[in-house]
């Protein structure tokens, strides 16, 4: 998460917007559930 957090702030004109679209519709629904879950546990 921190690597990717790099490349989009230090190098975004690296980022394909494909690839961004992709992680956020495939990878950001389990991240956020996984927070919310622990989140939830406090």
């Amino acid at each position: 998460m921190a690597a990717a957090g790099n490349v989009y702030r230090h190098n975004y004109e690296d980022v394909a917007a494909r690839l961004v679209w992709e992680t956020v519709q495939q990878d950001l629904p389990s991240l956020r559930a996984a927070v919310e879950d622990e989140l939830a546990r406090r």
